[in-house]
């Protein structure tokens, strides 16, 4: 790899892609201040889906008889007992709407490809994941199956069951892989066999349908639908937090403008929008294989302003030093950062920014009328944290008034080479880290809650040394440093919620990390039965491809200390891929 950056892997047809994964000294940007205010909107929703089959395996909430076929025969598992939940949690954030039935939306989206017939990829809220900037434009077409599918593995089901196994007792709602009755059963197997393991009175109720076209909110008595990443098809329902909101919030743009401590950083805006395929030149108009991003021979004035565009940033980075970080203006899954420290890896910086298949062209080929106004074509250069010594991520819960709920700051893991291996926390450390970033945290929650939102919030923050060895462009001196803000469920949520299952066990560490195994559910439990029936182990988030024999999941191991959880975790790695979201 040319950038400097950490591998993210995404299972293509039973192979491993590499693209760029976040860095732990990415920096953000400074951008232009949109007047942009949350609000309840009371909205019409659309009339419940009624589809015979999507009706027969709608909700969970009955005897999972399926599940005793993911557990091996005579293995007891413990059942898992939360501290609280993200339902309890969300009525804490609002009192006033503690009475609500929130229906809780975990899903991914993705912008270059629709997830399947009945998931479109968003057109207005534009997020560059991983195979919207590595993946050639012309393979983000649905008639790459493979990929596809690979995509609404991930994004429909996995990532929902890791945020509905702490939600509790709530309606979570699941979107079908696609519409086959194969296909719809394994999905709910899956889930259901992930949260079969917790208390019955933490289990949330999934409820499945095709798309976000369909949510069933009046059968399932839903008032409001709180989310964790913006999908277009939300629009026309009734929501906790405001949709243009949600996305700003969570861009680079708010963070640089917050207030809080990051580094100083330069935005590259894009200027107007690229105008209509239909009014272009003849290539746009007939060429049906690449109207998502405007085709490398238009010769109209698409292909002018496309042009424009990218000379502009080219010419920054051109004139920028390094080192340096470069990130896309709205990402998940630390997918779009590029960490810069030789000339060599800006030269190749520079040739994948200008070319045909480059981030850049994707990104500012889905700049639009209707999205403009959030400045989704933003591309940020920032600082380089110096010599940062500490690398923390804390969660939150914001309140509607201003205040934070600490949850927990889970800390970095380092092996005798110092390199990275993982995030873990250690729940003796809370106390002590509470107090360090307390003050963080308030400050955070107080600027979240001006924009109208309550909920799980998460900032990752590096300690230097030295206050102000990296400047902020507030000028504030410290030695922590904001570098990510992420205004909604963090991947490493479920650990401070877990304290209680694991210091019970006399167990003062934990992890959750990322696989890929070959085979099923209940040869992984099987092999690991020891530390599955002693409650050391246990399944976060499962799936299986039956087409490749391949399983990817997330595994929380618990241990005694730091050592023996870096044991455990090595012996898990050696027998299993590793793979990060």
């Amino acid at each position: 790899m040319t950038l400097a950056c950490l591998p993210l892997t995404f299972l293509v047809s039973g192979r491993r892609s590499v693209a760029s994964l976040k860095e732990s000294t990415m920096l953000y940007n400074l951008a232009p201040r949109m007047n942009i205010r949350g609000s309840f909107k009371q909205l019409r929703f659309p009339t419940p889906c009624h589809t015979p089959l999507v009706r027969r395996f709608t909700s969970s909430q009955r005897k999972m008889g399926s599940v005793n076929s993911a557990i091996p025969e005579g293995v007891k598992l413990p059942t898992i007992k939360l501290d609280t939940t993200l339902a309890e949690l969300y009525r804490r954030a609002s009192p006033k709407n503690a009475n609500i039935r929130l229906g809780l939306v975990f899903c991914g989206v993705n912008s270059g490809l629709d997830l399947s017939p009945e998931f479109p990829r968003n057109t207005k809220y534009l997020y560059q994941d991983s195979p919207f900037n590595t993946v050639p434009r012309q393979e983000l077409t649905t008639d790459n199956v493979d990929l596809q599918k690979s995509l609404a593995m991930k994004y429909l089901s996995l990532i929902p069951q890791r945020d509905a196994f702490i939600s509790g007792k709530a309606p979570v709602i699941l979107f079908n892989v696609d519409q086959t009755p194969e296909q719809i059963e394994h999905d709910r197997r899956e889930a259901e066999a992930t949260i079969s393991v917790l208390d019955p009175t933490q289990r949330p109720e999934l409820v499945f349908c095709p798309g976000p076209a369909s949510i069933p909110m009046e059968e399932y008595g839903i008032d409001r639908i709180a989310y964790k990443i913006v999908a277009d098809g939300l629009q026309n329902y009734p929501l906790t937090h405001d949709l243009d909101t949600h996305w700003f919030l969570n861009s680079k743009a708010a963070l640089a403008l917050s207030g809080l401590p990051t580094p100083r950083c330069e935005i590259i805006e894009a200027t107007g929008f690229a105008p209509d395929a239909s009014t272009c030149c003849q290539i746009c108009t007939t060429d049906k294989g690449e109207l998502v991003f405007i085709p490398a021979k238009c010769t109209g004035d698409r292909g002018v302003w496309l042009k424009e565009q990218t000379e502009r940033v080219v010419k920054v980075i051109e004139q920028r030093s390094v080192p340096f970080v470069l990130k896309n203006q709205q990402t998940f899954g630390g997918a779009g950062t590029w960490v810069v420290s030789t000339e060599q890896q800006k030269q190749d910086l520079l040739k994948d920014m200008s070319s045909e298949d480059g981030a850049l062209r994707k990104l500012l080929s889905q700049v639009t009328k209707s999205n403009q106004h959030l400045k989704p074509g933003s591309i940020i250069i920032s600082d380089l944290v110096k010599n940062p010594i500490g690398d923390y991520g804390v969660t939150f819960i914001a309140t509607e008034s201003g205040e934070g709920i600490f949850l927990a700051a889970s800390e970095q893991m380092i092996d005798g080479n110092n390199a990275w291996i993982g995030s873990t926390i250690n729940y003796a450390h809370q106390d002590s880290l509470r107090e360090k970033f307390g003050p963080l945290m308030e400050r955070t929650a107080k600027l979240v809650a001006e924009h109208g939102y309550f909920g799980p919030v998460g900032i990752d923050i590096l300690e230097t040394k030295t206050p102000g060895q990296t400047d902020s462009h507030t000028g504030e001196q410290t030695a922590y440093h904001i570098v990510d803000l992420n205004v909604r469920t963090s991947g490493s949520l479920s650990l401070p919620l877990l304290s209680g299952h694991f210091s019970s066990r006399g167990l003062s560490c934990a992890s959750s990390f990322s696989v890929t195994v070959k085979g099923t559910r209940k040869e992984f439990i099987e092999k690991w039965r020891e530390e599955f029936e002693a409650g050391k182990m246990f399944i976060l988030r499962w799936y299986e491809d039956l087409e490749a024999n391949e399983s990817i999941a997330d595994v929380v191991v618990g241990a005694e200390d730091e050592k023996s959880l870096q044991k455990q975790m090595k012996k898990v790695r050696d027998t299993t891929e590793e793979v990060t979201f």
